[in-house]
């Protein structure tokens, strides 16, 4: 969406306490200005713009010399904080080529065949940061979460469709959840539908037959995750019950009023999905209200907070010094919150088996991979149900991963080169954290 010109308004949170307080924040975006794509742009207020020609990208570029993930520019306390993220061929700023610099409003940045111009509204608005450092289950003291939390509350006063974008392992179904538990329907159900086990066969039943999840999630709320894999050919029935707000009881051809509040998650890049016919243009302007979860290595200033929260839930101790504290911080984490969430479990495993190492194992300095030792070296001081849990998950995530790779990343082969079923296969590949386009992407696919 282009940058909007508009009046200084300062959006009002209730919720008042002793971190209250109003801050300044103005759209900037990057936008093509010579190259194949030229007049595209994108824009943020707060976080972080990535550019390159995978379609994950904020500004997907159709330029064969632009790398798929080519640079990203990000908000810093200082300011716009360009880094160049291992191109092929380079970003250039004021005909120098660079590997991270400060770049500001006019600045012209050369990518390959494309030049694009940085660019800043004008004017701003003033918003109220109000309701301390959590949101739900989310939490954070930095700026950017404190302006997400911001927006989740008042998300959560209105009833108008909501869709939380963030790159897997931000936490968007837990600020769905949250948005809910503090609307007005927090009484009702909150019914999540997993897009990528829906399938031309099962959609009717699954979603709008009469023990569907809409009927499920009446006077409450239906929250659709990664909205982007639900399949093509479902998304205009999905559109015409979320205009007509009512469904089919499957007796006479009636129809019965839905009550149902729609919210939505996506770690794909949906106006791109659009713009490549994957995704329908109507569905996607039905989300009215959307909001963006930074990824966690733009907010590394709320890495203790996080970490100290996320401890309480352990099934084992765990003991954060500043040095840990210090390791976390020097680590990208691609995998965000839940990955910092996986590292603690497994270091406080490590913890009890007297592992003093253990976040040098786990999250190598500068985030690079090194030689790990085995699991099992590891739980030979823990009872032998719970070692084997522990082997097991780190096995699961490994062996699946694996698969995938052997099997081109083709669901149907793997079925067939596993002996599961594709809904098993599914729910595996979910609960430990895969995703098919992820470990495509890591693999340098499309």
């Amino acid at each position: 969406m282009p940058p909007r010109e508009q009046p200084d308004t300062t959006q009002t949170v209730t919720v008042q306490d002793e971190l209250s307080k109003r801050v300044h924040v103005r759209e900037w975006a990057l936008e093509v200005v010579s190259g194949p794509d030229k007049g595209k742009k994108a824009s943020s207020i707060e976080g972080l713009i990535r550019v390159g020609s995978d379609p994950s990208s904020d500004l997907v570029l159709s330029d064969n010399t632009v790398s798929r993930k080519h640079l990203e520019v990000e908000r810093t306390m200082r300011g716009l904080y360009l880094r160049d993220l291992g191109s092929r061929n380079g970003t250039w700023l004021d005909g120098r080529q660079i590997g991270s610099a400060m770049v500001e409003p006019g600045d012209k940045i050369g990518l390959g065949k494309t030049k694009l111009a940085v660019k800043e509204a004008s004017k701003g608005k003033e918003v109220e940061l109000a309701g301390g450092e959590d949101f739900g289950d989310l939490v954070g003291s930095s700026q950017a979460m404190r302006l997400v939390f911001a927006e989740l509350r008042a998300a959560a006063k209105d009833d108008t469709n909501l869709l939380i974008e963030g790159e897997t392992g931000t936490g968007k179904e837990l600020a769905a959840r949250a948005v809910h538990e503090h609307s007005m329907r927090r009484h009702g159900p909150f019914q999540v539908v997993d897009c990528a086990m829906i399938t031309d066969a099962n959609a009717e039943a699954e979603l709008f037959g009469p023990t569907g999840a809409f009927a499920s999630a009446q006077n409450g709320t239906i929250f659709f995750d990664e909205l982007a894999s639900l399949p093509l050919s479902v998304q205009p029935k999905l559109l015409r019950v979320i205009e007509a707000k009512e469904q089919a009881t499957g007796s006479g051809g009636k129809s019965k009023a839905l009550n149902v509040r729609v919210m939505a998650s996506t770690a794909q890049n949906l106006s791109e999905e659009v713009e490549q016919g994957n995704f329908k243009k109507e569905l996607f302007f039905r989300f009215a209200v959307r909001v963006k979860i930074p990824p966690l290595r733009t907010r590394k200033s709320d890495l203790p907070l996080l970490a100290k929260h996320l401890a309480k839930n352990l099934a084992a101790n765990i003991e954060l010094t500043p040095q840990m504290l210090t390791l976390l911080e020097g680590y990208e984490w691609p995998g965000n919150v839940r990955e910092l969430r996986n590292v603690l479990e497994r270091g406080a495993l490590m913890q009890q088996t007297g592992n003093s190492s253990w976040l040098e194992l786990l999250v190598p300095a500068g985030g690079k991979s090194s030689n790990r030792r085995s699991v099992v070296e590891l739980v030979g001081g823990l009872p032998y149900h719970e070692a084997k849990d522990r082997v097991l998950a780190d096995f699961e995530r490994q062996y699946f991963a694996q698969v995938m790779k052997t099997c081109a990343f083709d669901i149907k082969v793997a079925e067939g080169h596993t002996g599961l079923s594709m809904q098993s296969l599914y729910r595996l590949l979910k609960k430990n954290g895969l995703r098919l386009k992820d470990l495509k992407n890591t693999e340098g696919l499309t």
